[in-house]
């Protein structure tokens, strides 16, 4: 090791000792699950100079847990393998994908939660390196006591760029009939090839999450519990997000009069105009406005992260099963996810230059 790492074997030795000193015992368990990790951790824990006895313990553990567990997972996937395939032949094609969508973002969630310097380090970066300049050094100059607003506020104005660029690259596709909207339908019939009755069901359950009228209740239950707190800019964001983002809305869909999709085998099918889908927009406004002002409570990194990528997931399933259901083209999905993101992106700076404002104000007072 000495030779493979040359001057940095010190300080990966003194690296390897710490987290020995402190995850140790467990490592070495779960090394028995990984592998090549299980070939090493040996010879790790013998450089970092564990204790044998309590590696002994805890090698032969993991061991016998490991062999206990691939056995009785072998022996239920061998006698039940009729059974689970069933079961993947109701369920579809499309809750599988839906599986894989959680199970993404639980992965991205723990690595920003566990990362959180180095997350940190790479939104300042971008932020250095795709900012503007002049817009920097005047928030800057507007907000000298807050840096990370400046760094938030230069992000989401990105952010939003980005966002108002794609709905017009998609808005030009819808009107000239072009693009991306040659596939629409083809992408539609080939998700409904793949539906099954429980995975219509299923993805059913999960667009009422995004309908109208669960995201007003939604809404007034959490404005109720920020009135209860006294949190009055809180209740106005919200308002503002996801009433601002209904009215915007139908006049987009009023502008655009795109009809929606109509295909004989969809699930259910709905009436009024597709494009953008407001269930995508309303979506990423509720619940990306719920996640922003509850972050935004001194909570920690960890639990900040898990709320944003939560929004994020949630959206992203909902917006999956209007096109799945066929009540959507992929266009209208993706233009409502980017006119949302585009309004919530000025809902919070309006918000958070607002609460600035009357601290400022409280302050000189």
């Amino acid at each position: 090791m000495k030779r493979i790492l040359g001057r940095r074997y010190d300080e990966h030795l003194s690296k390897g000792r710490a987290f020995f000193d402190r995850h140790g015992a467990w490592a070495v368990f779960l090394a028995r699950f990984m592998p090549v990790i299980r070939v090493v951790g040996a010879n790790l824990a013998g450089i970092s100079e564990m204790p044998f006895s309590t590696f002994t313990l805890f090698n032969a553990a993991g061991g016998l847990t490991w062999a206990v567990a691939v056995g009785s997972l072998g022996y239920l996937f061998g006698n039940n393998l009729p059974y689970l395939e069933s079961i993947l032949r109701k369920l579809g094609a499309g809750v599988f994908i839906a599986i894989c969508i959680i199970a993404f973002a639980i992965w991205v969630s723990r690595q920003m939660s566990n990362h959180e310097a180095q997350v940190r380090t790479w939104l300042t970066r971008t932020q250095q390196a795709l900012g503007f300049p002049r817009f920097q050094a005047w928030l800057i100059n507007q907000y000298r006591s807050n840096q990370i607003m400046v760094i938030n506020l230069s992000i989401g104005l990105l952010l939003a760029i980005f966002s108002g660029w794609m709905f017009g690259a998609l808005a030009e596709d819808v009107l000239s009939h072009d693009s991306l909207t040659l596939y629409d339908a083809g992408i539609s019939r080939w998700l409904l090839s793949l539906a099954t009755e429980d995975g219509s069901q299923f993805f059913y359950l999960i667009t009422l999450l995004g309908s109208s009228w669960f995201i007003a209740i939604a809404s007034l239950l959490t404005n109720a519990w920020l009135a209860s707190r006294k949190q009055w800019f809180q209740i106005g964001a919200l308002s503002l997000s996801v009433g601002g983002g209904v009215l915007l809305n139908i006049l987009l869909k009023n502008f655009f009069l795109r009809p929606r999709p109509d295909f004989p085998n969809a699930f259910y099918h709905e009436s009024g105009y597709s494009f953008p889908s407001g269930h995508a927009m309303l979506s990423v406004l509720f619940y990306g406005m719920t996640a922003y002002l509850i972050a935004s409570q001194s909570l920690s990194w960890k639990i900040q992260m898990r709320l944003w990528i939560s929004a994020v997931t949630l959206s992203l399933l909902i917006g999956f099963s209007r096109i799945f259901l066929g009540v959507h083209f992929l266009t209208d999905v993706l233009g409502g996810w980017a006119a949302g993101t585009v309004w919530l992106v000025v809902c919070m700076g309006t918000y958070k230059l607002a609460q600035h404002s009357q601290v400022k104000i409280l302050n000189n007072s």
